[in-house]
């Protein structure tokens, strides 16, 4: 049979619809940007997206570190409060919310790029109740950057409690469980970080601190639920954390990773990148994008990310 010949265009209409294509393309990058800017210039603008939203995650740039803003019903819970050089970007953000206090502020575990931040932080913004997680004794921190974050909350007020896997407690609506860390288990203060689910109407969050793949093995033996709509990537995207098994059980349709711009550990790594992106998940990073926002509509009952302010980097 012979092969049909494909069809040519003329050659000056060929030409004429390439230069279009780009006219379009160039056109949509443009207003892409000028979006970009516009919720960057204007935070405003993020307000009013979020107006009518009942839960709120606010993954804050604060580069190789983590904090991360939850609020549902109007409650606001700060988890971690990453370096003390980030604690006046924490609060300046805090106060651009309308956050002036926090119904809970979470050390997940001892390291200074999680706590060191919240003695500036709970002295501008104080909080009811400071938690972190139960240690085994051998892992209790003794740096005086932990000293630090226990005066804080003693200097704010706030009562102060230790948890573990099988507590919970409420944030307006949500119901927020303690999936983590499990007794007896950890090893090492990564593999005790709080892990929090956190529940409103149809959505959940999970919260993984700088949890590592062993202690993610853990949780999924103990039979805890860990199915989570949106997902903080663990360990700042680390290929010690997100594990096939345990990405498969979360089943997140976005997660957000937060990271410094050229951090020296290489985070995000590949690994736990490409797992992501092979699950069709949505998946945003700090260093990349800047503030991260991902919001809940119980009305609608949409969610995804909501206008990021993107960050000059």
């Amino acid at each position: 049979m012979a092969q049909r010949k494909r069809r040519q265009l003329p050659k000056k209409k060929k030409t004429k619809n390439v230069v279009l294509y780009c006219i379009v393309v160039t056109i949509l990058f443009a207003v892409a940007c000028i979006s970009g800017r516009y919720a960057m210039q204007h935070p405003d603008s993020l307000k009013s997206a979020l107006a009518d939203t009942e839960l709120q995650v606010h993954v804050i740039d604060v580069g190789q570190g983590d904090s991360i803003l939850v609020i549902a019903d109007g409650e606001a819970m700060l988890i971690d409060a990453a370096e003390s050089g980030a604690a006046d970007a924490i609060v300046t953000y805090l106060e651009k919310q309308g956050v002036t206090k926090l119904r809970y502020a979470v050390g997940t575990h001892g390291h200074s790029d999680h706590i060191g931040g919240f003695p500036k932080v709970l002295a501008a913004v104080p909080a009811e109740r400071v938690i972190e997680p139960v240690y085994d004794d051998a892992l209790i921190p003794t740096t005086k950057t932990y000293e630090r974050f226990l005066d804080a909350a003693d200097a704010c007020g706030a009562s102060f409690s230790a948890m573990q896997a099988g507590d919970s407690f409420r944030l307006g609506g949500a119901v927020v469980e303690v999936l983590g860390p499990v007794p007896g288990k950890a090893k090492d203060l990564n593999n005790a970080s709080l892990v929090l689910r956190v529940t409103y109407d149809k959505v959940s969050c999970l919260f993984t601190g700088d949890m590592e793949i062993s202690e993610e093995n853990t949780i999924l033996e103990s039979g805890a639920a860990v199915s989570a709509d949106f997902l903080k990537v663990g360990h700042h995207g680390s290929d010690t954390s997100s594990g096939a098994e345990f990405l498969a059980a979360v089943r997140p349709k976005y997660a957000a990773v937060s990271c410094g711009v050229d951090n020296d550990y290489g985070h995000p790594c590949k690994e736990p990148m490409d797992s992501l992106e092979r699950m069709n998940v949505e998946t945003h990073i700090t260093a990349e994008e800047g503030d991260i926002v991902f919001a809940y509509d119980k009305e609608t009952g949409s969610c995804g990310f909501v206008g990021a302010e993107t960050a000059e980097k």
